[in-house]
């Protein structure tokens, strides 16, 4: 049976990863936790998703991106699922089992690499944009898995949060995800307003482009 990479889709998508840190972060709010972590947290997730929207804008808008590496821009749904499932898992284990914690926030970076590798091989990205996504990603989970270190979900919110997440997941079919939130039509008509052209730059012509310099300068 072939697996069906869309299925991680949804986990990836801004319409998860920002509903789930921002439920995750109150929850820490309401149970009388320092909010600044917090905070830090949010503003570290949000930091990243602008500079990828913009990754993407400037490339739409006029072919900005490293020809020799294919790369145009971060992969938004890498940068998401590292910025937020690391994070989520480390929460659910208190500081004083550390060792699960680190169990637990090794599986959210695995689970976040697959949705990464998931990007490949629904040829959403290549593979340097997958790498650049997780690189970024990567560096907010690294700085909110810091600052949160003293923080953590009380088992019953864990549950709580989990079944909500659950339930929600069944609201909208995994295949529909990418049709409900058309975050790269809206940055390429962005881009091309920007721009001032008739179209965004289109990648294959982009790439092709590429390929016709490089045999011109041998």
């Amino acid at each position: 049976m072939k697996w069906d990479w869309q299925w991680l889709i949804a986990p990836g998508s801004a319409l998860w990863i920002f509903p789930m840190s921002l439920a995750l972060g109150l929850a820490l709010l309401a149970t009388r936790q320092p909010w600044r972590p917090v905070l830090h947290w949010w503003l570290a997730l949000a930091v990243a998703s602008a500079i990828t929207a913009a990754s993407k804008i400037a490339f739409y808008a006029w072919g900005t991106g490293i020809r020799a590496w294919d790369l145009t821009c971060f992969s938004g749904h890498t940068v998401l699922a590292l910025s937020g499932w690391p994070v989520a898992a480390a929460l659910l284990a208190p500081p004083t089992r550390p060792r699960l914690r680190v169990a637990l926030t090794v599986s959210g970076i695995a689970f976040a690499l697959l949705i990464g590798f998931s990007r490949v091989e629904l040829r959403a990205h290549p593979w340097s944009e997958v790498i650049a996504g997780a690189l970024l990603g990567g560096a907010v989970a690294a700085y909110a898995l810091r600052t949160l270190r003293n923080h953590h979900l009380p088992i019953s919110v864990s549950i709580t949060l989990l079944i909500a997440a659950l339930a929600t997941s069944q609201l909208v079919p995994s295949h529909n995800y990418s049709k409900l939130l058309r975050t790269e039509d809206w940055f390429a008509q962005i881009g091309k307003t920007f721009s001032g052209s008739d179209k965004p730059v289109n990648r294959q012509q982009w790439r092709t482009a590429g390929q016709h310099d490089s045999r011109t300068n041998r």
